[in-house]
């Protein structure tokens, strides 16, 4: 891999005393997308929200822009860089389309700039621009998830953490969703991807990580993976 954007280095994460990850390393290379792969409870959220400060590990340290994040809280990790689109979206249902959007920019940082962010936002998603009166509880699973990455980018991230963005959704949003991504990663974006779309995320991803119960098992670029004889095992299902 080339230059690291974000350093995960020997992390672990416990709930309590139910231990969530194990000894987790891995890197995100600037400007690329990278892929996190493995089944449900494996862990992937979590190492999601480690990364922005929602949780915090019990050993080990995380390294964005090369420098380290200590005691990360998640309005350190957005001032630092990075945006958290979580799973569930977590709009706040009761404010409208452009209120929610305008919540993103609350970084002092960022404020000066939130008309040009809305720009941008409705330029990416312009369903979002007619319904920006709307209270984003009114809106279809699609267009919140649009909401959710919108209001996400209004803080002007260099590394976006999307954690399952197309579940539940038609087919032709993910892949209008999918396109998005791949758009902002040729805007300079990185990227993140949490996904159990194991198909579609190795079409788009440039390296992939498999965590497996908390343990990060394998690493590689996609046909790396889609060549390696246990990978294919655990997601043939997925992906054939």
């Amino acid at each position: 891999m080339g230059n690291p954007l974000l350093e995960v280095e020997h992390v672990d994460v416990f709930y309590g005393v139910a231990q969530a990850l194990w000894d987790v390393s891995f890197s995100v290379e600037e400007h690329k997308i990278t892929a996190l792969l493995g089944a449900n409870g494996a862990g992937k959220s979590t190492l999601l929200k480690a990364i922005s400060g929602v949780v915090q590990p019990t050993k080990g340290r995380i390294v964005y822009a090369g420098s380290p994040l200590v005691d990360c809280r998640p309005e350190m990790a957005a001032s630092s860089g990075i945006s958290h689109v979580p799973e569930g979206r977590r709009l706040f249902s009761g404010l409208t389309v452009l209120e929610n959007l305008e919540l993103g920019a609350y970084l002092p940082s960022v404020r000066p700039m939130t008309k040009e962010s809305l720009d941008r936002v409705f330029g990416l998603f312009p369903v979002l621009k007619t319904r920006r009166r709307q209270l984003a509880g009114t809106l279809s699973g699609g267009e919140q998830q649009m909401l959710a990455i919108g209001r996400a980018l209004m803080a002007r991230p260099t590394l976006l953490l999307l954690d399952e963005p197309s579940l539940g959704l038609a087919p032709i949003v993910v892949k209008l969703l999918f396109d998005i991504i791949k758009k902002l990663n040729r805007d300079g974006v990185s990227i993140l991807l949490v996904e159990q779309n194991v198909r579609k995320t190795l079409e788009i991803a440039d390296y992939a990580f498999v965590l497996k119960t908390g343990v990060m098992r394998m690493e590689g670029q996609p046909a790396q993976l889609l060549g390696d004889p246990e990978f294919r095992q655990a997601f043939l299902g997925r992906i054939g």
